[in-house]
């Protein structure tokens, strides 16, 4: 699992790709490194951990059949007998560092190609250095795939989630409604029992008043006959 904060991985791939655009693609000059002062090429990732990028790097030279890279004291890796066919036809050892950019994400890959007795440049092999520009951008591209592929599962993961949240809110909403229905024809029932309760109250009250009318009958008939 590469290390990239998920809600910023789609924006930074974006991000990345509008600055190749922009930007010179594997800067080339001489720098220093544990076999002295030689030429060799940048590639710069503006996204990702640098512990990531170097494993990707590793995987990417044995698919070129180098000898699995080690990292020695000074934090250099060596890829022993590399074929790349784009830039030689002998095999190449490849001499590399793998900077990390902290605090800013990404990270700064230095690659010197060892052509045997002679390290790779556009000064001295102009022939090769379109294979070379080509096989750079490979590795680029190897390590934008798995990003990609990193987004790509993460904002599925995502729609799952929001899928089923969705899912869970309309099951909520057909419960509510259900409730709902069966509360009206629960107060529909009740508006019959009411009005029930309505005629037979207005039948007593009736029936009071009748009688009231009858008892002070009565009692008027009892209070004449005293006198």
């Amino acid at each position: 699992m590469l290390h990239l904060k998920q809600n910023m991985l789609v924006l930074a791939l974006l991000t990345f790709s509008f600055g190749i655009a922009l930007g010179q693609p594997f800067a080339e000059g001489e720098r220093s490194m544990s076999k002295g002062v030689h030429n060799s090429f940048l590639v710069d990732f503006q996204i990702g951990e640098a512990d990531d990028i170097a494993d990707l790097w590793v995987d990417y030279q044995k698919d070129f059949d180098a000898r699995k890279p080690k990292k020695n004291d000074a934090g250099e890796y060596f890829g022993d007998n590399a074929e790349i066919e784009a830039i030689s036809a002998n095999t190449i050892d490849i001499y590399s560092t793998v900077k990390s950019k902290k605090p800013a994400p990404g990270a700064i890959v230095t690659i010197w190609f060892d052509l045997g007795g002679a390290y790779l440049s556009s000064a001295t092999h102009p022939d090769r250095m379109e294979g070379a520009r080509n096989w750079l951008e490979g590795f680029r591209n190897f390590v934008m795939k798995e990003y990609a592929e990193e987004a790509l599962e993460a904002e599925e993961d995502k729609l799952k989630d929001m899928e089923k949240a969705l899912k869970d809110t309309r099951k909520e909403e057909e419960d509510i409604a259900e409730d709902i229905k069966e509360m009206e024809a629960e107060l529909a029932e009740l508006k019959k029992t009411l009005g029930s309760a309505q005629k037979e109250t207005q039948m007593k009250a009736e029936a009071v008043n009748k009688q009231k009318q009858i008892v002070e009958q009565a009692r008027a008939k009892a209070k004449s006959l005293k006198n």
